[in-house]
Order: C-alpha cells, then structure tokens, then sequence
C-alpha cells in the first residue's frame, strides 16, 4: 500500500481495508497495476537479480578492457560475495537437516506423530467443552521431569 497508495502503514478500519483490497483485486482481474512486478513477484524479483548481475559483470568486463571506476569491480566481489554465503547458508541448513534426520529413530517419529495427535485431540476437546479429557491430555502430554514433582 505504501508503494501504491501512499499510505505507510495502514491502521485503520476493516472496512476501508476491504476497499483497497477490492480496489487491488479489480486492479489485479483486469491487468491495471502499475508494474509487473506485482503479478508474479517471485519472477520480477530474479530477472532484477539477472539484471543486476549483468550490469556487475558488464562494468567489470568494461574496466578490464578500459579505463574506468573501480567500483565495477568491487559491485562484482559483492555480488559473488553475497552468492557463496547464500550457497553457504543453504548447505549449513541442509547439513543440519539431515543431522537432525538421522539422530532421529523410527521410533521417535513415531512418538513426534503420536503427541501431534494427542495435541489435535486435547484441542478438540478443548473446542468441544470436554474438559475431562482435556486434562486427561495435558496430563499425558508434560513433561516428564514436571509431572515427578
């Protein structure tokens, strides 16, 4: 809203909301939008990211061959910069993905679905009124170092 509108942060009614949102679907039905970037964002966001690389490569292919600012270059270090920790922080997430995976026993995968079917019972007795069998739940789902005290 802030881009469109102009409005920085929106704190006002439900019902004025409910109009910008049906002034941003009509917009969006009938293709009025002022950028593409709002009909596929995932899309414009790395075709700017194409883009970007290009010209750091480009300025840094100019410098080579030319006299010119080193910022081509240090744009460039940057941009490869920035590449090698995402692909550094993809590899540490799935390096701990899979420790965790493998630390963890048929057995304890059973359990982990076991207690996420106690949780969705004890909620639904909770939703219900049954507040027998709710406590019931809670009682079988603490801890055990909570429940020896």
């Amino acid at each position: 809203m802030s881009e469109i509108k102009g409005i920085p942060s929106f704190n006002g009614p439900k019902h004025e909301l409910m109009e910008y949102f049906k002034e941003y679907a009509e917009d969006y039905n009938t293709a009025t939008l002022p950028h593409m970037k709002y009909y596929n964002y995932d899309k414009w966001e790395m075709d700017e990211y194409a883009r970007k690389k290009r010209e750091a490569e480009e300025a840094a292919a100019k410098k080579d061959g030319g006299s010119g600012g080193g910022g081509a270059i240090v744009a460039l270090d940057e941009l490869h910069h920035k590449e090698e920790m995402a692909e550094r922080e993809k590899r540490r997430r799935l390096e701990e993905t899979r420790c965790v995976q493998y630390g963890m026993t048929a057995e304890k995968r059973e359990e982990m679905k076991h207690q996420a079917r106690l949780r969705h019972e004890m909620a639904v007795a909770y939703k219900t009124g049954d507040e027998e069998t709710r406590k019931r739940l809670q009682r079988r789902l603490e801890p055990e170092e909570i429940v020896k005290r």
